[in-house]
């Protein structure tokens, strides 16, 4: 049968078009020598990914009967999967279809008019002898599992849980404490902008633990998760009489949370357990369970110096909330009577649009606020230096520190258990920070609050219905998802078994098949991302829709 190839050539409204002569474009490649045996279907639109532009190419690839497809137009970033998917309402196989990016490679970079549309018809021309090489790739559907993991009790946990469980989907909560809540629930109160009381947190408790749909496992810790998305297998080791557990899931959200900066690791700061230091939630505690303030000793306290950011330098980071819960301790302290209050800072992060106005109120009612290069804490006595390059000894009865966040201790581990990148602050790293800020590395994973960065608790519950918005549009009950459908393969024939390829495969998609000898690729998990290929030293590995062929015959051309 004869290659009936459809080139559309996308105008993008000027962005293309005043840059481009498309005319000529279409004109020289219904010329060209080496397509003289095949059809071609020349035409330009003036946008094409629009709703109308869709419609036009459904039309044209159904009426002309097309085998093949080009769409000369902008970045397949942001409509490669937009004319996949009008492939897939017509008879034409979406991977018999390529996308040539004349928009930001050519119109975008090119002055030259006359340039710009001989390159353009060079990358039009390269596409249209990649395409013939194409096969045609059929994705396979999978049953899928709806119900949810979700590692972590705190509040940025209980409110992804309670984001997306319903009488269809299951919520299993895991927190390796005893109970729920995380570092929220060792706080004496909460931000004026987040309702200063703890009500909030003990609703949402409540709620977790009457929702029928949310299986809460306390003293708990996840041991082994594999799988992929709407299929994960999890294997929990309740510490309590329930022992090894094993459970499914369809989607994981991280919520593990952040531990503080030990403030000892500083060679600038030194004390003990009898010293009147306290790190900002051993004081939090303390109101807790005293309702009040006081020295170690019990007595009573005439001045609190509280030091931001500390160890900021070390982690190299701001952590966002140091200062404003410096203020809220200032706040109360002030309420119990205290007035010589002192916050030595090296610098001010007041990002909420009511920060400002909080930290001025503080002030106003007597707190003062200094700004220091540098201190040095020896026991009881500190000493900091100012702006002016003095050195000045503050007598104070208690030492308040506000240490920055740093990511928990589960967090390496949780990174191994489900190849996770980590940034290079050891936080969870998101799989864009603009357009996919809470999902990770791996599909069907998502990481939120503290354990994705630093941030407040308000951050952390947007973030956690974030997460929960993409499982309730990504994983539906009772509907199957499709895996990545061009993926590795090992062509058996060249394969040494040298197990190269399993050492480097981030998503765990290779295993070894000792019958044969040979490496085997799990196409439900295989992400496509060609590790494997480049590491192969037989040359045994491939990508489906990038083969050396398809990419000989694009590059050959484009490269004129």
């Amino acid at each position: 049968m004869t290659e009936k190839i459809g080139i559309y050539l996308c105008e993008c409204g000027p962005n293309i078009a005043s840059k481009i002569d498309l005319d000529k474009v279409a004109d020289e490649l219904s010329r060209l020598e080496d397509f003289k045996d095949k059809e071609l279907i020349i035409k330009k639109h003036k946008l094409l990914c629009s709703v109308g532009g869709k419609k036009f190419l459904e039309d044209e690839i159904n009426e002309n009967k097309l085998t093949h497809m080009v769409c000369a137009a902008c970045s397949p970033r942001d409509h490669d999967a937009t004319f996949i998917n009008v492939c897939k309402k017509t008879q034409l196989n979406p991977y018999l279809y390529t996308i040539i990016n004349i928009r930001e490679q050519v119109a975008w970079i090119i002055p030259d008019m006359e340039e710009a549309t001989k390159k353009a018809i060079n990358y039009i021309h390269a596409g249209m002898n990649r395409v013939l090489y194409q096969s045609p790739l059929e994705e396979k559907q999978l049953d899928s599992n709806p119900d949810v993991l979700v590692i972590g009790g705190g509040m940025a946990g209980m409110e992804a849980a309670l984001s997306v469980a319903s009488k269809e989907r299951m919520v299993f909560l895991v927190e390796k404490s005893e109970q729920l809540g995380g570092h929220a629930s060792d706080l004496f109160g909460l931000l004026p902008m987040q309702g200063e009381t703890l009500t909030s947190l003990q609703r949402m408790i409540a709620e977790v633990k009457k929702n029928h749909y949310i299986k809460v496992f306390t003293n708990t810790e996840v041991e082994r998760i594999v799988g992929f998305m709407g299929n994960f297998e999890v294997t929990l080791n309740a510490k309590n009489n329930d022992g090894i557990l094993e459970l499914l899931a369809g989607a994981v959200v991280v919520a593990t949370g952040f531990d503080l900066f030990d403030p000892n690791k500083l060679d600038n700061v030194n004390y003990t357990a009898e010293n009147n230091v306290f790190n900002a939630l051993e004081l939090e505690a303390m109101i807790n369970e005293k309702k009040k303030v006081a020295l170690r000793s019990g007595e009573e306290v005439n001045s609190v110096v509280l030091i931001h950011c500390v160890g900021r330098d070390e982690v190299g980071y701001c952590s966002k909330i140091c200062c404003n819960y410096s203020f809220k301790i200032s706040n109360y302290l002030q309420k119990q009577g205290i007035k010589k209050i002192t916050h030595l800072v090296k610098d001010l992060c007041l990002p909420n649009k009511t920060s400002q106005k909080f930290c001025n109120s503080v002030v106003d009612n007597g707190a003062e606020i200094v700004y220091i290069d540098e201190f040095k804490i020896d026991g009881q006595k500190l000493t900091y230096k100012s702006r002016k390059g003095e050195e000045i000894v503050l007598d104070a009865d208690m030492i308040v520190l506000a240490p920055s966040t740093v990511p928990g201790k589960s967090t390496n581990e949780i990174s191994k258990l489900l190849n996770l990148d980590l940034d290079e602050m050891g936080f969870f790293n998101e799989a864009h920070m603009k357009i996919n800020p809470v999902s990770t590395n791996i599909d069907g994973v998502f990481a939120v609050g503290t354990a994705h960065g630093p941030g407040s608790i308000t951050d952390a519950v947007i973030q956690s219905k974030a997460a929960g918005g993409k499982i309730l549009t990504q994983l539906i009950p009772g509907q199957k998802i499709v895996p990545e459908v061009k993926v590795s393969e090992v062509l058996e024939a060249y394969c040494t078994g040298c197990k190269t390829c399993l050492q480097v495969c981030k998503f765990d998609s290779i295993y070894f098949d000792d019958e044969k000898g040979i490496s085997v690729v799990n196409e439900a998990i295989c992400r496509g991302c060609g590790n494997c290929i480049g590491s192969c030293p037989s040359g045994s590995i491939r990508s489906k829709h990038f083969t050396n062929p398809q990419l000989y015959q694009e590059v050959k051309e484009a490269l004129r």
